[in-house]
């Protein structure tokens, strides 16, 4: 039986219950480094991060509203499906797919780290005024677990790589990837500054995978594999 594990950026594929290969494809940075600590509890601008939450509900339409309730429950590629067109299937993309997966792996381990490591209470906790968009379905741990935005993490980390594979549809990739990370405020999941270290972080990320010898092999099969699809050139 073949089974994939995957711990902070390593792959390891096991057979049987022992391990048969290892590959990393990116450098770590210390998290540190990257982003800095979210505003302190009860500052002026946490108070103003929770005004920002609360207008942006009360002024978003019904439309956007149901907008970042589909962007809530989604976090993969297909966000980018309303502007790449019917060509974006990667059902018909397996290399591609491979590549988007292995950034996968690094978004899950790296947020669940992040997260654990600053531990922000949500929104909702702090001010009991701010509404979420959808019912929130994790538990009380999860509950603080704000700073940084994972789906602003997912949406840039997937979104600059993609960027860089198809450069023709670099601006609408961008533009989605922001839109999507802005609907977590909209949403009332995610202060601004979570918002604002999830882009920063997943880009950071984005680009240390794309300088890596291993992933630069990958990511010269996916394109190709697009350039054949018709969607890079």
């Amino acid at each position: 039986m073949r089974i994939r594990l995957v711990l902070a950026g390593f792959v390891f594929l096991t057979f049987g219950g022992q391990a048969a290969s290892a590959v990393e494809w990116i450098d770590r940075i210390p998290l540190q480094n990257i982003i800095p600590p979210p505003p302190p509890r009860g500052s002026q601008l946490e108070k103003d991060e929770i005004a920002e939450i609360l207008k942006a509900r009360a002024m978003a339409t019904p439309a956007a509203l149901a907008q970042a309730a589909h962007d809530d429950a989604v976090e993969d590629s297909s966000i980018f499906s309303p502007v790449l067109g019917p060509k974006w299937n990667l059902g018909n993309l397996p290399k591609t797919k491979f590549l988007l997966d292995r950034v996968m792996d690094v978004d899950r381990a790296d947020s669940s780290e992040a997260k654990h490591y600053f531990h922000r209470p949500r929104p909702w906790i702090v001010d009991p005024k701010v509404r979420t968009c959808t019912s929130y379905g994790g538990g009380q741990a999860a509950q603080r677990d704000s700073y940084p935005s994972g789906h602003a993490m997912v949406a840039f980390e997937l979104g600059v790589v993609m960027a860089s594979l198809m450069p023709d549809h670099a601006q609408p990739i961008l533009a989605r990837a922001w839109q999507y990370s802005e609907n977590r405020i909209v949403c009332g999941y995610h202060y601004r500054s979570d918002v604002t270290a999830g882009t920063q972080f997943g880009t950071v990320l984005a680009v240390e995978m794309m300088k890596h010898p291993v992933f630069q092999g990958w990511f010269k099969q996916s394109q190709a594999e697009l350039k054949a699809a018709g969607l890079a050139r």
